[in-house]
């Protein structure tokens, strides 16, 4: 009898999973002898905030709880656990699909080993698709995959291992997580004094427990929903097709309590646990008023937050699936969270009967009961048990990327190229490339300029040269520097033309002056580099704009100025640049260019006058006529302008806002105004004689041109 019972335990397999939550850890002891029973289990609830959303924080907190649970199932089972089989929440998810093929030769049957190989040959590819995609490649881990297809001559089937054929390929779909998450996890059990046996994704630990085979016909949608994150797998035909991740769970609905009736977390988390059981419930909040109320009147406080959860889940789930899926099975204590399952159903557009919970208490196939063992929250810690335990686990190969552990699943060959793509070495640009040469056209020449050589990267493995396909064993230490890229061609426009200077006279002034250059038909400055295909003009000369700035002309002179007026009551706006400049005697404008050896000359006007703005005519009406037989001209008529009220001439400077009246003034030319013209010597003695066109007349009579005037004194004696 004694020799049965040791053959029994040496046949005996167990599994220590660790399931690590944002709230608690669970951890069970799976044993497999005749079948798979529950050994122990223990669970321990996190005694600060040391998670979020899936995410270790507190590393030393974390690990000093994992070393109880451990100690605790030790001093249980009176058994020494060196290993732990663990899942990764989908915080920073990310899922990529790869293919890999090979031909062999065709009348040896197919191994596992074989088809493994290919797989991580394929999780490889996935794992640098990722890679080649981000901007700034972190580095990934792959925390799980599925097979989608195993390709036999192109055609698929559902198992290749004792085939036999020329041509294989798998196709597989890989979970990824970035570094840091994996490297939090792995620290915190190597302080706890454990080894990982192995690791996979939540979701698919989950599904391992609640969806058996037989099930995974059906096109279904497994959604563990812990406190900070709620995992998504789906499956379909037999095959696990698509994760997903939200970054919310119950912890959000927790928050909403504590917010809405002023309570510290953990007493809004045990309030929320009571929910579905109590209609009545009493509490103290953090000031330590005591607060009765109904458990259906905080389920309504919490509705906007779980409906928004559904929301978020069964988004991601029609993203994934591409359609509603046959059904939906939730697990994770944050699938009782009450109202979530029918807001989950409604938005999928399900009825409310095809989305369910699972259970400890619904798995088939799992021998005993643990008290900590209940609801939909045991789950995935059994599942991540039974993934271990049922699935041919891949090895764990550890080596060293300069200085930092690395990970490696082991059953092909590692090579340096596979360490520094574990590592986040994105091997696409690992050596350093030549700088791009730079082309430019000069005045209609074609000129080019070549890049620098890039520098190749350093690679040692244990001290000593390598390459990328240099084999790598456990414990190996590979140094690496990137290769460095060599700088791109970069030249100046003062490397390109001939700084000729030459004479623009200013004023009067001679003033020297330098080319312009125009690069892509836009001035550029000496120090500026030229892009690549840039045509270069250089123009011996200078804009008139900087010519001017250069004499000492203020900026304001050189823009333009708006004045608002009013002449006659109309509004009236015009435009006016204070500086007015010539070449050569013709006005220009300040955009022209001046060209070596133009005369350039200016006027600053602050303001422009009346005259420039009204455009009217003041001169005066003459009026020719013959005096005592001599032409005599006179002036008559004219206008009359005021500013604001006062009268003004058409020279005055003209001013924002003001009103002008603009009114013709209208005179008649009579005698009189002759006498400012002729002289008439009066006589002591006689008459003055005056006529118009022969006929007597007065001071006052109105002459106009052509008019014939006689004036003068008759003797009377």
């Amino acid at each position: 009898m004694a020799r049965q019972n040791a053959k029994k335990r040496k046949n005996t397999e167990r599994v220590f999973a660790l399931d690590i939550g944002t709230r608690s850890i669970v951890g069970v002891l799976l044993e497999k002898a005749d079948e798979i029973a529950v050994q122990a289990a223990d669970y321990l609830e996190h005694e600060a905030r040391s998670m979020y959303d899936g995410q270790i924080h507190d590393v030393e907190a974390v690990a000093a709880e994992i070393a109880v649970i451990k100690r605790r199932l030790e001093q249980t089972t009176g058994l020494r656990l060196k290993k732990a089989a663990v899942a990764a929440a989908g915080r920073a998810l990310r899922t990529a699909s790869g293919m890999a093929t090979a031909s062999r030769p065709h009348m040896l049957e197919i191994t596992w080993e074989e088809i493994k190989a290919l797989e991580l040959e394929a999780v490889q590819k996935a794992q640098i698709k990722i890679a080649g995609e981000e901007k700034n490649p972190q580095g990934h881990f792959c925390v799980g995959y599925s097979v989608i297809n195993y390709l036999l001559e192109d055609q698929v089937l559902q198992n290749l291992v004792g085939q036999m054929g020329h041509k294989v390929g798998v196709e597989v779909i890989a979970t990824f997580l970035p570094r840091v998450v994996i490297d939090s996890l792995f620290s915190a059990l190597r302080k706890a004094g454990l080894e990982v046996q192995s690791l996979t994704l939540e979701p698919i630990a989950a599904l391992t427990a609640a969806i058996p085979p037989n099930m995974r016909l059906l096109n279904l949608a497994l959604v563990d929903i812990g406190a900070g994150t709620s995992d998504i797998a789906i499956v379909q035909r037999e095959k696990i097709c698509a994760y997903a991740m939200v970054p919310i769970g119950g912890d959000e609905v927790t928050e909403a309590l504590a917010e809405r009736y002023l309570l510290d977390f953990n007493t809004a988390e045990k309030l929320k646990r009571q929910l579905n059981d109590e209609t009545t419930l009493t509490f103290a909040d953090v000031l330590e008023n005591q607060v009765t109320e109904t458990a259906d009147a905080m389920k309504e406080c919490i509705r906007p937050t779980v409906r928004e959860l559904a929301t978020s889940v069964a988004r991601e789930i029609l993203i994934a699936n591409q359609k509603a899926p046959d059904a939906v099975i939730c697990v994770g204590g944050g699938s009782l969270t009450p109202g979530l399952l029918q807001d989950l159903a409604s938005a999928l557009e399900l009825p409310v009967n095809r989305v369910g919970i699972r259970t400890r208490e619904t798995l088939d196939g799992i021998k005993g009961d643990h008290p900590v063992l209940t609801g939909p929250q045991a789950v995935t810690p059994i599942g991540i048990g039974l993934h271990a335990m049922t699935s041919r686990l891949l090895p764990m190969v550890k080596v060293k990327v300069n200085s930092h552990e690395i990970p490696l699943w082991g059953l092909q060959e590692i090579t340096v190229s596979t360490a520094l793509l574990a590592s986040g070495f994105s091997l696409s640009n690992i050596y350093g490339r030549p700088g791009m040469g730079l082309t430019v056209e000069v005045n209609g020449v074609l000129k080019s300029f070549r890049g620098t050589m890039g520098i190749p990267p350093v690679i040692k493995v244990n001290g000593m040269s390598a390459g990328l396909d240099s084999p790598l064993t456990a414990g190996d230490s590979v140094e690496f520097i990137p290769g460095q890229d060599g700088e791109d061609a970069r030249v100046l426009v003062k490397d390109l033309v001939e700084p000729l200077e030459g004479t623009v006279f200013l004023n009067g002034e001679p003033v020297l002056v330098s080319p312009e250059v125009r690069v892509n038909g836009m001035p550029r400055g000496w120090e500026e580099p030229v892009p690549d295909r840039a045509r270069i003009e250089v123009i011996k000369g200078q804009p008139l704009t900087e010519l001017l700035t250069r004499s000492g002309i203020d900026a304001e002179n050189l823009e333009g100025r708006t004045f608002r007026f009013y002449i006659n009551d109309r509004d009236v706006t015009r435009e006016w640049r204070p500086c007015r400049v010539w070449i050569n005697g013709e006005e220009a404008d300040l955009d022209n260019l001046a060209e070596l050896g133009d005369q350039v000359s200016y006027s600053i006007e602050s303001a422009p006058c009346l005259r420039d703005v009204l455009e009217i005519d003041d001169r005066p009406t003459l009026v020719e006529l013959t005096v005592n037989n001599e032409p005599v001209v006179l002036s008559q008529g004219g206008i009359l302008v005021e500013m604001n009220g006062k009268p003004v001439t058409l020279d005055q400077t003209l001013q924002d806002g003001v009103a002008i009246k603009v009114k013709p003034q209208e005179k008649l030319t009579i005698v009189s105004d002759l006498l400012t013209h002729i002289t008439v010597t009066p006589r002591p003695s006689g008459n003055l004689i005056i006529r118009v066109n022969g006929l007597d007349a007065g001071f006052t009579t109105p002459v106009n041109s052509g008019d014939k005037v006689d004036l003068y004194w008759e003797d009377t004696d």
